[in-house]
């Protein structure tokens, strides 16, 4: 079997924004989990939020970025990569969890890719929406319930946060990383009680996903929006 690294490349975050009167304030929490509950503690101010998810890159065999996350000024991803020796031609390959805003903006500053995306998000409008940020990219899609995309390193659908949303499993040499996406909601707390709050959208779906990815047994889940879970806290 195939072993691969993988690491957060860029590392998720959350600014909250908040419109009082003339004056715009920006709120945050100590960690990612938190600045969420100061952001739905908000009711009386018109708020809004970034969150940059985490970025994930795989090496070995190749570099394959996973979300690569928002477009920014100052090309973010690709300072990334040069902190790891990598320009933005290196990457050859792209998997997106979902086509979420914050996830997928960022594709353009690589450049030429192949990006792996379930079918199912492409028939979203947020989909149909962004098409125009993968006009340099060979789109290949993935359908069902699962399979490969290099061995080593494999996928499988967990809708909930959005129809096509995936989970990239990948073989390494210090056990099985997953890499959760959205589903794992913005709370630890979730998937670690398997009990996300009735008013959740589409919730036996997560819980059904959580239940997935738990039956992998991985020693280490990155979730899309805090930190990575270690084997053991799960």
């Amino acid at each position: 079997m195939s072993h691969w690294r993988a690491e957060v490349l860029i590392p998720a975050h959350r600014i909250v924004v908040a419109l009082r009167g003339d004056d715009v304030v920006e709120l945050r929490g100590d960690d990612g989990p938190s600045t969420f509950r100061t952001y739905r503690a908000l009711p009386d101010a018109v708020h809004g939020m970034i969150a940059w998810p985490n970025t994930v890159l795989v090496t070995g065999a190749e570099p394959i970025i996973i979300d690569p996350g928002y477009q920014t000024q100052g090309d973010m991803l690709n300072g990334a990569l040069a902190r790891r020796g990598l320009a933005p031609g290196d990457v050859g390959t792209v998997v997106m969890t979902h086509l979420h805003p914050d996830h997928i903006s960022a594709v353009p500053q690589l450049g030429p890719v192949v990006l792996y995306v379930h079918d199912d998000e492409l028939a979203t409008p947020y989909g149909q929406r962004q098409r125009g940020l993968l006009d340099a990219a060979e789109v290949r899609t993935l359908d069902g319930a699962g399979g490969e995309i290099r061995p080593g390193i494999s996928w499988i659908h967990t809708p909930g946060h959005s129809p096509g949303h995936i989970a990239v499993v990948i073989e390494t040499e210090g056990g099985r990383v997953v890499v959760a996406g959205d589903t794992m909601g913005p709370d630890p707390g979730w998937f670690a009680d398997r009990n996300p709050p009735a008013s959740l959208e589409h919730r036996a779906q997560h819980i059904a996903a959580y239940d997935k990815i738990a039956r992998l047994d991985p020693a280490l889940i990155i979730p899309g929006h805090y930190a990575p879970i270690q084997r053991g806290t799960t």
